[in-house]
């Protein structure tokens, strides 16, 4: 009898041992937005030797992208940190010793991450992070997600239970950019002026710019167009919300196309058959901007001319729109240009929090996993033209919900 319960005992004993120290796998959805500084984060926290390969194809099979540095990818890498999936795996021996962590990574947009956390809903994910030298195909793999990165609070949303766990992890500022070769006359918008633009797509030049002169050259004769973002999007609900406009409201968007203009020339156009279905990604909205062209749908909805188009961006990537590495395609905002002091002491009010969300009742190794993204992520916003987000310890100003009232912290 002793034999056995000292047998007994000793098997337990074994079995705790080997449970604590198993290898574990983790989910993480939501803001696009943010994704390459989450990229940067979770990079850092691994030893040298892990692995990650990512994906931006819509669906599986997924086409990885080759991991020619493999294992050691750098965390700046910006192939990698704009994809829309990412699996990482290898150890982080000061949090976890030998246990393997795998995280896999499906940006698909804030709003869309809080409903999926809170419904339980099953994602797609990259099945596999495993050195290549060349790209290859990844048949992908499905589950829940535990967290969740969003550019808004859970209560912006309609997907309000049941209540979320979240900690603030950094503030992303917002853009609105105006195209490569728009008039140097469209320097400026406000919040009025964007209300106009999201309800109705498409606006008078002159409307925005203050030039109301009826001259064929005039911007009364031009045009000014929206290229947006689609309605889970986090980014396109935080400045909608700081507009005025309203979060979850529809709104009207356009996008850049290479034959649709007279004579098959380029032009930026209608989104059909739905407007209200913008871009998935601000990566769409980077490209379409990108291009030096002025002719666009006027109001009529029928005959081309001369017009710009307008997008709202995270600051990373308003940066990275072609012809605006130094900012010269940022419009100001209520007349206040973008700046980081200017978010931190609240002149500059398009911005929201960085939330990382989950469900109450995580495990130890979630719980330890999400303490140190979140302790990571200050260290990987980038600076100047590269930044992502600001430290949420360095603003001088709050708020409590998206777009409210800004009160100075003390």
């Amino acid at each position: 009898m002793k034999i056995n319960k000292l047998f007994l005992t000793a098997a337990a004993s074994l079995l705790l041992a080997t449970s604590a120290k198993a290898d574990f796998s983790v989910y993480i959805t939501g803001s696009t937005a943010f994704r390459a500084a989450a990229y940067a984060a979770i990079a850092s926290l691994y030893d040298s030797g892990f692995n990650v390969n990512a994906s931006s194809s819509t669906a599986a099979p997924f086409t990885t992208i080759a991991n020619a540095q493999a294992p050691n990818r750098p965390t700046s890498d910006s192939t990698y940190n704009g994809a829309a999936f990412m699996t990482f795996s290898g150890t982080m021996n000061s949090a976890f010793g030998s246990q393997i962590v795998t995280i896999y990574c499906n940006w698909s947009g804030s709003v869309e991450g809080i409903r999926d956390l809170t419904q339980g809903n099953s994602l797609p994910f990259l099945s596999t992070a495993v050195s290549q030298t060349t790209s290859f195909s990844d048949a992908g793999t499905t589950a829940v997600a535990d967290f969740a990165f969003s550019d808004v609070f859970q209560s912006t949303t309609i997907y309000k239970t049941p209540t979320l766990q979240t900690l603030a992890c950094g503030v992303v500022p917002f853009v609105f950019v105006k195209n490569n070769g728009a008039t140097a006359n469209l320097t400026n918008i406000t919040h009025q002026q964007a209300i106009n633009l999201f309800a109705n797509g498409v606006v008078s030049l002159g409307s925005i710019t203050g030039d109301t002169t009826t001259g064929t050259s005039s911007d009364t004769n031009k045009v000014a167009c929206l290229i947006g973002r689609y309605n889970g999007s986090g980014t396109r609900a935080a400045v909608f919300a700081d507009t005025g406009y309203g979060a979850l409201k529809n709104s009207v968007n356009y996008k850049y196309s290479a034959t649709a203009g007279p004579g098959s020339t380029a032009a930026f156009t209608i989104v059909t058959p739905d407007p209200n279905v913008g871009y998935l990604g601000g990566a769409s909205i980077k490209t379409d901007l990108g291009n030096n062209i002025s002719q666009a749908l006027l109001v009529d909805g029928s005959t081309y001319g001369t017009g710009y188009a307008i997008g709202y961006l995270g600051v990373k990537d308003a940066f990275g729109v072609t012809g605006n590495s130094a900012g010269a395609l940022n419009l100001t905002y209520d007349g206040t240009p973008f700046s980081t002091n200017a978010v931190q002491n609240g002149s500059y009010t398009l911005w929201s929090y960085e939330h990382f969300y989950n469900k109450s009742g995580i495990n130890a190794n979630l719980t330890t996993l999400k303490a140190n993204i979140v302790g990571a992520i200050p260290a990987n916003l980038g600076t100047g033209t590269t930044l992502i987000g600001i430290p949420a310890s360095s603003m001088n100003v709050s708020r409590s919900v998206d777009g409210g009232p800004i009160a100075q912290r003390y």
